[in-house]
């Protein structure tokens, strides 16, 4: 890339600016994103089901931690189809399988022919995720990719809050709809990306190097990610996010239980944290999205563990609404810019293993955390909290040494000091281009064009 074409890259800009501007393709991405997650019911609802149908509890227990299970590996598996096949088809074949697994639990009556199908919906429904964050970059500028995962955040998070609304109403006609209800916003999640996605689109790694570095890339499979030990600190800091966020779900109410509150001031909680991260991630992105990543990343970390932390402080529901609060905050300026850290650091032919492995190891830590911190609280009480605490600072360090650029003259310059703060007057056109950002990369990676994912969170989706 010369520095002429460097230079005709559009600088950070505001929501609605960003939004105008998108290519036509990644709005219908975004829109795909939003239908698939509205009518995402299968592990919501999951357990009522099951025990309306006559399962045992223990039974409908097993079948969500099955999904759980098949999500991870799901997310993995993504990952590297995504490199394989391209994400446009990995999200055609992924998303479109989950309809059928999906639909197929209304059909079977075997427990274990019901887990089965189960764990291969959890498996391809998260499947497309790193497909989706890989063709999301790759289709916008690097100065855009952060606010960009904002919008797909939301996306997510606006499907999740309002389509459960939906499903409450329809499993008083019959439970069954439910989850028909479910298969088809899948299958029609899965005909925008055959039908409007770009058909040659073209995977940003392959902008990156030669087809020989890429193509070994793909051989190593997951090996690539072995040698780069800074990316596997930001894996360790992914796992502790979801251990950490998790813990609002699993230990919070037990504790307030414990306490004697009553049940409105959980869900007082809860509310306030999905509106604040809902409502305002996208206008605090306008401004974190200038901010280096690890700077965003480890902000955000910090804010999150200082309100767990909260949690275990005397105060009441003052204190607990507070830290509820602070943590929301802090997932709102570090979540995108977490998601969005492997693609811009991933090695030619891996963006969807980065992207793969970061979803799965938040994933693995919301699968473990509710057991690991029940265990723990038992044990410790609201020292728990304390604890959480001190394990936040020291994957702070950790967090701080995976992403952060070592000082040196190959690194590159932070963009925030180099990009302008409007649009030149060709930017529309170069929207649709891949030049290079300097941002956020290593020194030895300085001729790579610039991930997700994501979900953390972290935001309400569980989906940071």
């Amino acid at each position: 890339m010369t520095s002429g074409a460097a230079e005709k890259e559009p600088g950070y800009a505001g929501v609605l600016q960003t939004l105008r501007e998108l290519p036509t393709s990644v709005r219908f991405v975004l829109l795909g994103v939003f239908i698939n997650q509205f009518g995402a019911f299968l592990q919501f609802f999951l357990v009522l089901y099951l025990t309306q149908r006559g399962f045992s509890v223990g039974q409908a227990g097993i079948a969500l931690g099955a999904y759980s299970a098949g999500a991870i590996v799901g997310t993995l598996f993504g990952g590297a189809l995504s490199d394989r096949l391209g994400p446009r088809w990995t999200i055609v074949t992924s998303v479109g399988a989950a309809a059928l697994f999906t639909l197929s639990v209304t059909l079977l009556d075997n427990f274990f022919t019901i887990l089965a199908a189960v764990v291969l919906s959890g498996a391809m429904t998260q499947a497309a995720r790193p497909a989706v964050a890989a063709m999301l970059f790759s289709m916008v500028p690097p100065s855009r990719q952060v606010m960009v995962f904002a919008m797909y955040r939301t996306a997510l998070n606006g499907g999740a809050v309002a389509g459960p609304l939906v499903a409450v109403w329809l499993s008083t006609v019959s439970w069954n709809l439910v989850f028909y209800f479910d298969a088809a916003s899948a299958l029609i999640y899965a005909a925008i990306a055959a039908f409007v996605l770009p058909r040659n689109h073209k995977a940003a790694d392959q902008d990156k190097t030669g087809e020989a570095e890429t193509a070994e890339a793909k051989r190593a499979g997951y090996r690539t990610l072995l040698g780069d030990t800074r990316y596997l600190a930001y894996l360790a800091l992914m796992l502790a996010n979801g251990l950490v966020h998790v813990q609002f779900f699993a230990v919070l109410p037990l504790t307030l239980q414990r306490d004697g509150y009553a049940t409105w001031v959980y869900g007082a909680a809860s509310a306030m944290a999905a509106f604040v991260v809902v409502s305002s991630e996208l206008l605090v992105t306008k401004s974190t999205q200038k901010w280096p990543a690890w700077i965003a990343v480890i902000a955000g970390w910090m804010l999150l563990v200082v309100g767990r932390g909260m949690f275990g402080l005397p105060g009441g529901v003052s204190m607990i609404l507070a830290g509820s609060l602070l943590a929301a905050i802090g997932q709102i300026i570090g979540g995108p810019a977490a998601f969005a850290y492997p693609a811009k650091v991933a090695k030619p032919g891996a963006t969807g293993r980065y992207i793969g492995s970061a979803h799965a190891m938040f994933g693995f830590g919301y699968a473990v955390g509710p057991p690991l911190g029940i265990l723990l609280w038992t044990d410790i009480g609201d020292s728990f909290w304390g604890v959480v605490f001190v394990f936040g600072l020291f994957m702070a360090a950790a967090g701080i040494w995976g992403m952060r650029q070592p000082a040196g003259p190959a690194g590159p310059a932070e963009p925030a000091a180099t990009e302008p703060d409007t649009e030149p007057e060709d930017a529309e056109d170069d929207l649709t281009g891949k030049p290079r950002s300097p941002s956020d990369q290593r020194p030895a990676q300085t001729t790579a064009a610039p991930t997700t994912t994501a979900q953390t969170t972290t935001a309400v989706e569980p989906a940071s």
